[in-house]
């Protein structure tokens, strides 16, 4: 069921389905296409239009986690475009977009990038113009402090090294380098740093092909891939905080504004970005470098990938079909390229025939623009996620090296059902759900409510209690990947439901506030967030005692106090790991499984389910696929005081 599950998720990224078209065709009698982007496409729209009269584009604007989540929606209500828009091509389409294969269009780009995103052979998208990506540099502060640019890789640390001996370009937390997080940057970053001594060289080359064909492996080439990163990690330049598929908890954008960043990786949209909002800085981009002599090498992604609706196959959309098939094929002109650059600021096409460069290539990488040392990633985007996802756990300690290789290299071959989960895109948050400084220990908050409804959903309980100190994550606003759900709650404790009385319901909640203050100030992780009930209580006496004040269900009526309810909780909670050296948080009043421990009274197990708190995010997820998930502020914890 969740193969099923995460190939529909997958499929929804791009949005598919089209069924109300003839209502959008204005009295002029023009064949209306439709598609999303993130930037209005005026000079694009007006060559489309000037080409062919009979046709009216419409570009509707959204951003790139908008689109993607708002094509997923869509898909799920019965509605779509008919240029599908993405930034993560999926096999998982294969019955959701048209085979181009045929068309003259496809034969027009560089083949290396079109057969990147082939589905079982098949070509079924086509890059749009795109950013070169490389390290930005604040290069104000390098040249006020006599800092030189990197010559080679080793530079890199030692500039990093040099910098903060002299306390310039430097944040609070000790870094000087960030990654300005999305899944492509962060995967694209562990793969450049490959470039110039080997990807970019006769025996990169060669692995690439053979990689291609499963005939060779990760494990085999990149044993030593992370050897300058590690030192960087170790001497706390590079804050891999909050770095994950989705998200970053450094502020990169801030910091390089500020002057407490010394450099980023991250694409030429991004430096283009930071020029505009600040005439404090001159920002300059360098490319990737080599350690021994060789040619220095920049890369390139498309800024989304374009395909067609497979609802344009019916025979009733044979006019329509033919409209987009003669967009594609105008797009896939020096022509058509251009006018698309000039509307989005791109600075790379990936036509196989020659496109002149924008006026806004960086000085720092012009050069390898010039001489095409430019890299494209030819590995499949989902093993090209899973990489860079495993890159960041050996520099976090999660694994070592060899293992996270081999990790990589069984998914790549054999795949994973699981990890083919973690990487599809499971729906959009529309606010960021954060989880920071203990706050799920201390109050309420919109991802401790998020974990609480879920559970409370998935079990079918009346009532669910989610222990603070077992959330662990952030969700941002945007996309949310299956791997997100794992950040969140990572522990792995089963729920139960039980059966209790409106006293055990309140020896809980007066247990989970009894660590609101602790000795080393970390407040207890047994504090409780909930749903389907609402409590009050006081801060803290001096001497550290704290009390329960009111407990009510939503909608502020008292707790039957001879009614019965079902909650749900952890089997931790219930004493499957029993309650001494602290097992248990202490909730000894619902203690149904261990033999060490009184068991509790009036408590009724009803049943052992099969999710975790990650596992019930997950349900969650799939039940409210058709909509943006939020949780808001919404009373049900009140602290007095």
């Amino acid at each position: 069921m969740k193969k099923i599950i995460a190939a529909l998720l997958a499929v929804s990224v791009l949005s598919c389905f089209s069924s109300c078209e003839k209502e959008n065709t204005p009295d002029n009698g023009r064949i209306v296409v439709n598609m999303m982007y993130t930037t209005e496409l005026p000079e694009f729209e007006k060559l489309v239009e000037t080409t062919y009269p009979d046709i009216d584009l419409e570009i509707e604007i959204n951003m790139e986690a908008t689109i993607d989540g708002e094509s997923e929606r869509r898909l799920r209500n019965g509605h779509g475009t008919d240029i599908v828009t993405t930034s993560m091509p999926s096999g998982d389409v294969r019955d959701y977009v048209l085979d181009l294969s045929a068309e003259p269009f496809t034969d027009k780009y560089q083949s290396g990038i079109v057969q990147s995103t082939m589905i079982d052979g098949r070509s079924c998208f086509i890059p749009t113009p795109g950013q070169y990506y490389g390290y930005i540099f604040n290069k104000t502060i390098m040249e006020e402090n006599g800092l030189d640019f990197p010559e080679k890789a080793s530079d890199f640390p030692a500039l990093l090294e040099k910098a903060a001996g002299m306390g310039v370009g430097i944040g609070e937390d000790g870094s000087l380098f960030g990654i300005n997080s999305a899944w492509f940057t962060i995967s694209s970053y562990f793969l450049g740093i490959q470039i110039p001594d080997f990807l970019g060289v006769s025996d990169g080359i060669i692995w690439s092909r053979d990689i291609k064909e499963k005939k060779s492996s990760f494990s085999e080439k990149m044993q030593n891939c992370l050897a300058l990163d590690s030192i960087m990690v170790e001497k706390g330049y590079f804050n891999l905080s909050g770095l994950d598929l989705n998200g970053n908890e450094v502020p990169v954008e801030k910091r390089m504004l500020d002057g407490t960043l010394l450099a980023v990786y991250s694409n030429t949209s991004f430096l283009n970005r930071l020029s505009e909002l600040t005439d404090k800085y001159e920002y300059e981009m360098r490319p990737f470098l080599g350690e021994n002599g060789n040619q220095p090498w920049i890369i390139a992604q498309p800024d989304s990938y374009l395909a067609l609706n497979s609802a344009l196959s019916d025979a009733e959309n044979a006019d329509k079909l033919d409209a987009c098939e003669r967009i594609m094929s105008l797009l896939s002109t020096v022509e058509g390229q251009s006018a698309f650059i000039k509307d989005t600021s791109a600075e790379h096409s990936y036509l196989a025939e020659n496109v002149p460069y924008s006026d806004r290539i960086p000085s720092g990488i012009k050069e390898c623009a010039d001489g095409w040392f430019i890299y494209n990633i030819r590995i499949p985007s989902n093993v090209t996620r899973y990489f860079g996802n495993r890159m960041v756990a050996v520099l976090r300690g999660d694994t070592d090296i060899s293992t996270a290789l081999a990790q990589v290299d069984d998914y790549y071959i054999n795949g994973n059902e699981s990890i083919e989960y973690d990487q599809t895109l499971i729906g959009v948050v529309d606010e960021d759900m954060l989880y920071e400084n203990y706050n799920t220990r201390l109050g309420e908050t919109t991802i401790g409510n998020l974990v609480s409804d879920a559970v409370r959903e998935a079990t079918g309980a009346d009532m669910a209690f989610v222990n603070g100190g077992s959330i662990r994550g952030s969700l941002y606003k945007g996309n949310v990947f299956g791997s997100d759900l794992d950040v969140v709650c990572p522990y792995d404790n089963m729920l139960v439901t039980l059966e209790v009385d409106a006293e055990t319901i309140r020896q809980m909640l007066s247990n989970g506030i009894s660590g609101f203050v602790q000795d080393n100030g970390i407040p207890a992780g047994r504090f409780l967030n909930v749903s389907g009930l609402c409590y009050s209580f006081r801060k803290p006496a001096e001497d550290g005692s704290t009390e329960l004040l009111d407990v009510t269900l939503p909608d502020g009526s008292p707790l039957d106090e001879s009614r019965k309810y079902i909650i749900a909780v952890t089997s931790y909670m219930a004493g499957a790991n029993g309650y001494f050296n602290n097992n248990g948080d202490g909730f000894t009043m619902l203690n149904v499984f261990s033999d060490e421990a009184p068991l509790a009274e009036n408590v009724k197990l009803i049943s052992e389910t099969e999710y975790t708190y990650a596992g019930a995010l997950q349900y969650y997820f799939e039940e409210h696929n058709k909509e943006y998930i939020s949780s808001g502020i919404e009373g049900r914890i009140k602290v007095i005081g």
